[in-house]
């Protein structure tokens, strides 16, 4: 495919997403398409297809095993499912990392929240009894 055709390609499935956000807003779902949402349905819809993927190669060992044919064409086929299933779980695993870079991103500081949480961990207080927490 050329370079030309994936930019036109691209630039109509970003038309497409803008009218979604549009018209999400126009029914009253404001702030719904967030860019950690886009990606969780992404991520979503990546394991659905290694699933599939996962289903066809399990029909495929099955019918090489009882039809008791190393056919040729179906060891190209699964050896293709292999490949097609390792790219999709490689950018499953690109969406969860996008995934808790904006989780992280949400987050703040860590170093300031851990310190935080271990200082109201640690505070001292008084109980209904007038005695220590601890």
């Amino acid at each position: 495919m050329s370079t030309k055709k994936k930019k036109a390609e691209l630039k109509i499935l970003e038309e497409i997403k803008n009218q979604l956000l549009l018209q999400s807003e126009r029914f009253g779902r404001t702030g719904f398409y967030t860019p950690l949402k886009l990606e969780e349905m992404r991520l979503e819809e990546c394991k659905k297809i290694i699933g599939e993927f996962y289903s066809e190669k399990a029909n495929l060992e099955y019918e090489l095993q009882m039809l008791d044919s190393d056919s040729r064409e179906s060891i190209i086929k699964l050896e293709r499912l292999e490949n097609y299933t390792k790219r999709a779980e490689g950018v499953a695993r690109k969406h969860d990392r996008v995934i808790k870079r904006l989780l992280g991103k949400l987050v703040g500081d860590k170093e300031k929240t851990k310190k935080a949480v271990n200082y109201i961990e640690k505070r001292k207080g008084i109980s209904v009894l007038l005695g220590d927490k601890n």
